[in-house]
């Protein structure tokens, strides 16, 4: 996958969780809004987490979150 798409995967990711205010979504979810398979989608969660920008609930009900308010992302964060 090339840089391009990957960062537009994860600004939709990014957003995606911001609309959901602290409630947390699976990577299947996530996927299907972007319809792609939800092995790229917990890859590019866990480059974000790296970064810093979103976090993992553990356990039924988990999912990624936003690690930081969405205000305090910028798109240099991202790429």
């Amino acid at each position: 996958m090339n840089t391009s798409s990957r960062f537009a995967y994860a600004v939709h990711i990014l957003a995606l969780l911001s609309l959901q205010q602290g409630e947390p979504l699976s990577s299947d979810i996530i996927a299907g809004s972007v319809n792609t398979n939800p092995a790229l989608i917990r890859r590019l969660l866990s480059m974000l987490a790296q970064a810093g920008l979103t976090t993992s609930q553990l356990g039924a009900g988990g999912g990624a979150l936003l690690a930081r308010s969405p205000d305090r992302i910028r798109l240099v964060d991202v790429y």
